[in-house]
């Protein structure tokens, strides 16, 4: 999960950048270790995310939006039309494309949960993202849940044990010809929802969740007659090797971009050294041959090199959400789907302050602890900004069978510049036509 900087339109705090000069950078590194699972958010909400985890005492559940303020009333979530709102503002829903090296896979985001690099709709499991991990509850916290699936086409109701049956509807963000089933549980509400396929006896392994029913969930086509589900594919992935700095990008590797602007650095990049079709999928998808954050002038640049994933090759699919931006044919622009929030850090008690610096001083040692509490108290009773991204503003245009991608930089002009100045220096596809 690549911790992306917030819009660089909008600027927060100094107080703000302190933490994330710290704290985040120790994110990057720790991220950039292991494989994509969870969602990317803004470095203001993991900021905030962390701030809370190691001084401000635990993090909320499922239903709450990452990193809001915690408070003794909480924000109600509700669903008008298949659209969640948090305390009366628009939450975060959707899918879009993972950017992750020799994988075809999506992010999928429900207010303010979700997985990154799921696979796409198959014929044995048309939902987007796949399953979701497992996560038993007695019962529904006090704010509410949302629970929402993304399905293909075929896909007409979703019937959920001991709730009801909840039409598909078209929605905003997903990509053409997708669905979004979404329903929602009042606070106290019992039980466990179980993604299609899941058997209520996967409960058993959990003690706690047998207090609660067994919400499972059956995918309906449009007569009303269960959709059989099979087994659920992994996510398509195949060989990658990892470089970074001024190291030489690896010989293996099958695709291969260099920049014409000057300053221009390699900070990290991801690139596949396999290519092939993915045969599974029922919906078009992009596999990502190279994917590489670039440093230029301060501000910093993800781009991606995406083929077609049914046939490399041949010419990839619109990218979802994408329009074209005016006066430049050829090239197209994702707007971003992001949220604004405000927040704020109470005024620690002296009690609680002597509780946090013993807390962090065991898990990160005296002087970082105090370091975490000199910032917690600049911070103190001051509003900060920030933004919790999905999918940062983007711009791409097609060069041979591939689209090249890029995020970041501070306008749509300068995103514009950096990819105009983009070279495509090497495509092997031999073995991934089909």
């Amino acid at each position: 999960m690549p911790v992306t900087a917030p819009p660089p339109e909008v600027t927060h705090s100094s107080a703000a950048v302190e933490i994330d000069n710290g704290v985040i950078e120790e994110a990057r590194r720790r991220q950039r270790r292991r494989r994509a699972t969870g969602m990317t958010l803004g470095a203001g909400a993991v900021v905030v995310a962390i701030g809370a985890l190691l001084i401000g005492g635990g993090g909320k559940g499922e239903s709450g939006a990452a990193g809001e303020q915690s408070s003794a009333t909480p924000r109600k979530l509700t669903l008008v039309h298949g659209r969640a709102f948090l305390g009366g503002q628009p939450a975060l829903m959707g899918v879009t494309l993972s950017l992750q090296a020799g994988n075809v896979g999506v992010c999928v985001r429900v207010v303010s949960t979700g997985s990154c690099n799921g696979p796409l709709p198959s014929a044995s499991y048309p939902v987007y993202g796949g399953e979701e991990a497992l996560s038993p509850e007695e019962k529904v916290g006090p704010e509410g849940k949302i629970d929402a699936i993304f399905t293909a086409s075929g896909v007409a109701a979703m019937r959920v044990a001991h709730v009801g049956t909840f039409k598909a509807e078209p929605a905003p963000g997903p990509p053409p010809g997708a669905k979004q089933i979404a329903f929602y549980r009042p606070p106290g509400s019992r039980g466990t929802v179980l993604p299609p396929g899941s058997s209520p006896q996967v409960l058993q392994r959990f003690e706690h969740a047998r207090q609660g029913p067994a919400l499972t969930e059956t995918l309906l086509d449009a007569s009303g007659r269960a959709i059989p589900i099979g087994h659920v594919p992994p996510t398509f992935t195949l060989p990658f090797s990892y470089w970074q700095g001024a190291q030489a990008p690896p010989a293996r590797g099958r695709c291969a971009m260099s920049s014409s602007l000057p300053g221009v650095r390699t900070a990290w990049g991801q690139v596949a050294t396999k290519i092939a079709p993915d045969r599974d999928i029922t919906e078009p998808g992009w596999f990502t041959c190279l994917h590489t954050w670039f440093s230029r002038d301060g501000a910093s640049y993800e781009t991606a090199v995406l083929l077609n994933a049914k046939s490399p090759g041949r010419p990839p699919a619109m990218l979802w959400g994408a329009i074209p931006v005016p006066g430049h044919r050829g090239i197209v622009q994702i707007p971003p789907v992001q949220r604004e929030f405000h927040f704020s850090f109470p005024k620690l008690s002296s009690a609680q302050a002597a509780r946090d610096l013993a807390q962090v001083t065991k898990a990160e040692g005296r002087a970082r602890a105090e370091q975490f509490l000199r910032q917690r108290e600049r911070l103190s009773d001051k509003e900060q900004t920030y933004w919790d991204v999905f999918v940062p503003p983007t711009v791409a245009r097609l060069v041979g069978p591939a689209w090249v991608l890029v995020r970041g930089g501070s306008s749509l002009a300068q995103r514009m510049a950096f990819l105009q100045a983009l070279h495509v220096t090497k495509l092997e596809l031999s073995h991934g036509r089909s």
